[in-house]
């Protein structure tokens, strides 16, 4: 299937040239570097074309993140490009976006667009390739500025305003104060500082602000719905072919309004009566998830009211929690697991570090290549709620601390995260 970008529909896009593979091209790109130019007005021209290529390859959901999480150097609203930033929020807080999908999305000029936004926001947003100007002084919407019509879209850029950037700000004042130490307590860390708000966490801070808690929702959301499936990384069907028909068949723990819940009951609709989708009260009513599927209002720090189940899955959890608060989630799952039958199931990144496979670790060559992702997940969970992005190794040690033992990582070619399956020991 073609995939969607930013720019043009894969079906009218250039084909790769006859004679040349993926990987050909792949080598062609990475082996230019400045030097590559005798002229400096060559390389700033290359400069321009990659900042393009970038915006033709990328899907929606693969700029919001990087602009939205400081996933590299090319486009970071909240630091390296303030200007897009602020472009973007305008829009958003005058319903461009919104208005020109009510004029069909056309093509429109600086002059009709005037009643809503200035042309030098316009501009500004058409030479980073968020918008396109098919002649000097008309603007036409891409397929970016069509996703911010969606709320899985378009509340990341009020989520960065409300807290990304106000926490990457502090963050420089924060660690003078603090002996640049990281924070490791979720209530009293780089969201609390920017917030004002010592002694409540990110939680229970967006329980009594919920405009900004709403809009957080919308992000999870976004995050859940975009990134790989989970069905892609782990064999689930596995778990249809072992289970006792007479037990619960998978628990989706802090699964926020049921997205992944909602892709194995697609994949499985006959095991409805033996699926639970549990995350705190407000959240869990929101869900879309067909009825049939059992919906559990509950605190993951209490325990577990599903007892025995087939798998317990964790999805972007644990990288909310520093080590403590994470190993009373664990141990609240593995009282409730049963021994050589149930499994546990966590979705998150796994970071760089030494792997359990020395052979592994011979035999890799060239550079460390850490996906930008993980990088900026690691460094928003430590700013947003003291939480961490943890390496195989740190996973394998955690999960040892709770009577649990790695059974094996999954990975996937086009997932950046991996998922480890564990059980109890022994």
């Amino acid at each position: 299937m073609a995939v969607e970008t930013n720019g043009a529909p894969a079906s009218a896009a250039a084909k790769v040239p006859y004679g040349q593979n993926t990987q050909q091209i792949l080598d062609t790109l990475g082996s230019i570097n400045a030097k590559s130019f005798s002229e400096d007005g060559d390389r700033a021209k290359a400069v321009a074309a990659a900042y393009s290529l970038v915006s033709r390859l990328e899907t929606p959901w693969e700029s919001i993140a990087r602009m939205c999480m400081g996933q590299n150097r090319f486009a970071d609203v909240s630091t390296l490009k303030p200007a897009v930033g602020a472009a973007l929020k305008i829009g958003k807080d005058l319903g461009l976006y919104e208005k020109w999908h009510e004029h069909g999305d056309k093509e429109m000029t600086s002059e009709q667009l005037a009643k809503i936004v200035g042309f030098r926001l316009l501009r500004h947003l058409a030479a980073n390739h968020l918008l396109e100007e098919p002649a000097v002084g008309v603007f036409k919407p891409t397929k970016f500025t069509l996703a911010l019509l969606e709320p899985v879209f378009g509340e990341w850029i009020n989520h960065i305003y409300d807290a990304i950037i106000p926490c990457f700000f502090n963050l420089p004042e924060y660690f003078s104060k603090t002996g640049y130490k990281a924070p490791l307590d979720p209530a009293d860390g780089v969201f609390q500082y920017a917030k004002s708000c010592k002694g409540r966490d990110m939680f229970d801070y967006y329980k009594s602000n919920p405009r900004e808690g709403a809009s957080f929702n919308h992000v999870m959301g976004g995050v859940m719905a975009h990134q790989a499936s989970w069905l892609d990384i782990f064999p689930h069907e596995r778990l249809l072919q072992t289970a006792d028909p007479d037990t619960p068949l998978l628990v989706d723990v802090g699964g926020n309004v049921g997205h992944d819940m909602g892709r194995f009951y697609e994949a499985h609709p006959e095991t409805a009566a033996r699926l639970y989708l549990e995350d705190r009260p407000e959240v869990v009513k929101l869900s879309k998830v067909p009825n049939p599927v059992n919906k559990i209002g509950h605190d993951f720090f209490t325990p577990q009211p599903i007892k025995g189940a087939r798998a317990y899955y964790l999805h972007g959890v644990l990288h909310d929690w520093p080590d403590e608060p994470a190993l009373k989630i664990l141990q609240h799952l593995a009282s409730a697991m049963t021994p050589g039958y149930s499994t546990l199931l966590i979705h998150d990144h796994i970071a760089p570090g030494p792997s359990a496979d020395a052979n592994e670790i011979m035999a890799s060559t060239g550079p460390v290549t850490t996906h930008p992702h993980t990088t900026a997940y690691d460094l928003v969970m430590m700013v947003m709620v003291a939480g961490k992005e943890r390496s195989e190794a740190k996973w394998r040690e955690l999960l040892e601390r709770v009577g649990l033992e790695v059974v094996r990582v999954w990975k996937s070619g086009g997932a950046v995260q991996g998922i480890v399956e564990a059980r109890l020991k022994g």
